[in-house]
């Protein structure tokens, strides 16, 4: 009896001791709203791997999906031969500090990459609070990729890149949404942002913009003629 007694009483100590590893496994799909409950970030450190991501937008991310480079953020209405992305790194970079990270020279626009993992990292407390719990802090999903080309054009490229919070990367339009339906004058102002440039440039970026799918082929047919057409 009191063997059996023992047996019982050792068999409940485990089953408590394991309730927590139960209760608290971490969710691997994540999408927006859960990296922004306060109850539900606490769980995750920072760099932890995720499955898929599904954005505030609703696009659902994850390994193996092809996703397009846009264009870098600048202030200018043309390029300069030293402007990078803001939201694009080199290379493999984990951590909550990028001073020592190396951004993507901007002529990378219109390059598709392939997703080969996802990572959580809590955001920065930007208060006054003596001592911030950083684990409450809401996360931010970033992203490795490599270059779809293989061969000779990814050996001298920068095959490997970190997208740097996949949410602003998609709101500053560095990395291209599909799903995101543009109006139409949407599509034009992006051709605005190259006004003053040449016509060669204006070309080569109505070019990718079709075939990025933003425009379609009955706009850029249009738009292709007013270029050639201006003085």
């Amino acid at each position: 009896m009191k063997k059996i007694l023992y047996i019982l009483i050792k068999n409940v100590l485990i089953l408590t001791l394991c309730l927590p590893l139960f209760s608290f496994a971490q969710q691997k799909d994540l999408k927006y709203d859960h990296t922004q409950d306060v109850k539900f970030v606490e769980q995750y450190k920072n760099n932890t791997i995720i499955d898929s991501y599904t954005t505030k937008d609703g696009l659902r991310i994850r390994v193996g999906d092809t996703l397009t480079i846009g264009d870098a953020i600048i202030k200018r209405k043309k390029y300069l031969f030293n402007d990078v992305f803001s939201h694009i790194v080199i290379g493999k970079t984990k951590g909550t500090t990028n001073k020592d990270s190396r951004y993507l020279p901007h002529n990378y626009s219109g390059n598709k990459v392939i997703i080969k993992s996802l990572f959580v990292t809590h955001e920065k407390f930007t208060g006054y609070k003596l001592r911030p719990n950083r684990k409450q802090m809401p996360l931010y999903v970033s992203v490795f990729v490599i270059e779809y080309e293989s061969g000779i054009s990814k050996i001298f490229s920068h095959s490997r890149k970190t997208i740097l919070d996949i949410e602003k990367a998609l709101s500053s339009g560095e990395i291209i949404n599909h799903n995101t339906l543009l109006s139409k004058d949407q599509k034009i102002n992006k051709l605005v942002d190259l006004e003053g440039a040449g016509k060669y440039d204006l070309l080569l970026k109505l070019g990718k913009l079709k075939e990025s799918g933003i425009l379609t082929e009955e706009e850029f047919q249009k738009e292709k003629k007013k270029i050639l057409e201006s003085e």
